[in-house]
């Protein structure tokens, strides 16, 4: 199933997207189950009661399809809690960074995290902010909490995933580095990373069903129609069910979080010479069986 949300800015509904009909209206569709309407975050932690529901009334009644021509798909969770971003988590992007093969990776999976409000859906504008110089992507698989819950162990992991989507970590490097020649205490991720529409989402999130291992999936990433990333997600240096397990030993994972899982080679920073976003610019990223997003780059009014 593939789950979207529609309609304008911070004030889209949930849907389902099916191939060739369009997009059904998850509000009149719960109500007919004898349900409430739900918002995106606790329709996904209960997901696993309410997709055979849903898949069912979807073939046995006539929705009201919309057009996806005819409206704005918005993130697909489009108030997630938290965002979660596993640096340095794919081998190729950790050798590249540090300019050597089989680099050192950590010794556990770094945490950093981005505001939830910078979220956009997979067409949105991607505004380039007047401070940075050094605006760069990253194609990353996003993995979507369903049940939430803390101390969450590696066997149970899959439990708790609502399903996947395409993510882009959005940097800004140079308010990254700025100070880190003095000393690295003085890195800025957060400041680099939680920038306005700095987390596109989408087209859609894809139910766990639909993707049976994650990590036998290709990232693809195009900037201007050149290709500039290209790798698979069996680069992961901690699999999916092993950051579930780390990241909820330190936080409490809700429905509707999104954890993106690290990218692969080929980010702008270290194309020779580097080639970092700027507006005119389209950036588009696909990922096998997740589908495509395409958003373009727009520069910052001042």
């Amino acid at each position: 199933m593939k789950i979207v949300s529609y309609g304008a800015r911070r004030a889209e509904r949930p849907g389902v997207f099916v191939p060739d009909r369009g997009i059904a209206p998850l509000d009149p569709l719960l109500r007919s189950l004898g349900f409430c309407a739900l918002d995106t975050n606790p329709l996904l932690g209960l997901l696993d009661l309410l997709q055979p529901l849903i898949e069912k009334a979807l073939d046995d009644a006539d929705a009201d399809w919309i057009d996806p021509a005819t409206t704005r798909l918005g993130p697909p969770v489009p108030f997630p809690e938290k965002i979660l971003v596993a640096g340095g988590n794919y081998q190729s992007h950790v050798d590249e960074a540090m300019g050597m093969k089989n680099a050192p990776s950590p010794s556990e999976p770094i945490i950093m995290l981005k505001p939830s409000n910078t979220v956009i859906g997979p067409y949105d504008s991607l505004i380039v902010p007047h401070q940075t110089e050094q605006f760069d992507y990253e194609t990353e698989i996003g993995v979507v909490i369903g049940r939430g819950g803390r101390y969450i162990a590696a066997a149970d992991a899959y439990d708790h995933v609502a399903g996947y989507l395409i993510s882009n970590d959005v940097t800004a490097r140079d308010l990254a580095f700025k100070d880190v020649h003095i000393s690295p205490v003085f890195a800025q991720m957060t400041r680099a990373k939680g920038i306005p529409t700095g987390a596109p989402l989408g087209p859609w999130l894809v139910t766990k069903d639909e993707i049976p291992d994650p990590h036998r999936l290709e990232l693809r990433c195009w900037v201007n129609g050149e290709l500039r990333q290209s790798g698979g997600s069996d680069e992961m240096i901690v699999d999916i069910p092993h950051l579930i397990e780390d990241f909820s030993k330190v936080l409490e994972l809700t429905p509707g979080d999104v954890i993106m899982t690290g990218t692969t080679t080929g980010c702008g920073a270290f194309q020779k010479p580097p080639s970092f976003l700027k507006g005119g610019d389209v950036v588009r990223m696909e990922i096998s069986g997740l589908g495509v997003m395409e958003t373009p780059v727009v520069d910052e009014r001042r």
